[in-house]
């Protein structure tokens, strides 16, 4: 028998929808834009933002003069072969257009009229140029950075390993803490008895690589996420809807190269997936087709839509989960298209 109180089963169930967040503030401090030759500079008291021209991603973001980033945030459609993607039903070959996919930026806009923010967009093709993803950065004077996400696949692709973004951030925001599906790592079909609730745990815990590296660490369900140093500061993402997200020590290059944890090299900064969804992880067999995720936990190639936050956090205890209620703004985008800025109202599967 074991000790009293020990926890033998539990299950959740849903009892509400997701909670709604606070209402926006009705204004917000002035951004100051400048444009340069080669990159806008968005910026206002305590941070400031920086798109390039040529990748048109988000590659800087300083709090307090602190530089957030180590790499940029751009769009992102594959994850490391699992064995059974790479032994059993071969996923970089049968989705292979996903996987040499490389968005090409074809415009890049900057709008400054709003009052308290400002828009840069930034528009990719990839797949032969007739797939499109638009990524809508929002900044408000408060140094809040709005992330709206939209791919438009062209008829006749596969499906999709992944539907996200990716990043680099600083390597000593090692401690994450996260409100979803935890606390170890889940994935559309393996989350089942992962119950929702708010986790916290060092990066080597928190991503534990296999024997035979492979896409690892994922969590499902992620309404925020923050990654701290040893003092608080850091990084917090908030979504708009359900997310998926993981974070690892290595490059996903790295992972998908290495063939024992030998050979993973710490990248000097921690890779940060923040995603709508990825494919499941499958496993009928793990040697033929049937290795595959069955159909309901593919993404089929359709238009996807979603968005989330991003907020340097400065080293003050703050509550989170309060916090992550009110980062949430409406956008111009959201307004041209009669949306609110209601949490779950833009991830779309």
């Amino acid at each position: 028998m074991g000790p009293q109180g020990h926890e033998v089963a539990s299950n959740q169930f849903a009892l509400t929808g997701l909670a709604q967040p606070s209402a926006p503030a009705s204004k917000y401090p002035a951004v100051t834009v400048r444009e340069e030759a080669n990159r806008y500079t968005l910026s206002g008291k305590d941070f400031q933002v920086a798109f390039d021209k040529t990748s048109g991603a988000l590659t800087s973001y300083r709090h307090r003069g602190t530089e957030q980033l180590a790499a940029p945030l751009l769009p992102h459609f594959t994850r490391p072969l699992t064995d059974n993607d790479r032994r059993g039903w071969k996923a970089d070959k049968k989705l292979k257009e996903w996987y040499t996919a490389s968005p090409k930026l074809q415009t890049m806009t900057l709008d400054k009229s709003g009052i308290g923010t400002s828009t840069v967009t930034s528009t990719y093709r990839l797949i032969a140029d007739k797939t499109t993803v638009q990524v809508t950065y929002t900044v408000n004077g408060n140094g809040v950075l709005k992330v709206e996400y939209a791919l438009t696949p062209a008829a006749g692709l596969p499906n999709i390993p992944k539907v996200g973004m990716q990043m680099g951030i600083r390597r000593n925001y090692a401690q994450i803490s996260y409100y979803g599906r935890g606390p170890l790592e889940n994935y559309i079909d393996r989350r089942y008895g992962f119950d929702a609730g708010i986790y916290s745990q060092p990066l080597s815990e928190f991503a534990d690589s296999y024997v035979v590296p492979m896409e690892y660490a994922n969590r499902t369900d992620v309404r925020w996420m923050q990654l701290a140093d040893q003092q608080k500061a850091g990084l917090l993402v908030v979504a708009d809807s359900l997310l998926s997200m993981s974070a690892w020590p290595y490059t996903e290059q790295n992972i998908q190269a290495a063939r024992h944890t030998n050979k993973l090299e710490d990248a000097g900064f921690i890779t940060l997936n923040i995603d709508l969804a990825q494919m499941g992880v499958g496993g009928n067999t793990s040697w033929d087709a049937q290795a595959a995720p069955i159909d309901k936990y593919q993404l089929p190639a359709k238009p996807y839509a979603y968005s989330f936050y991003l907020l340097p956090l400065g080293g003050k205890k703050v509550d989170v989960s309060a916090l992550a209620r009110k980062v949430r703004f409406e956008s111009k985008t959201q307004v041209r298209e009669g949306k609110t800025p209601t949490i779950g109202s833009t991830g779309k599967l």
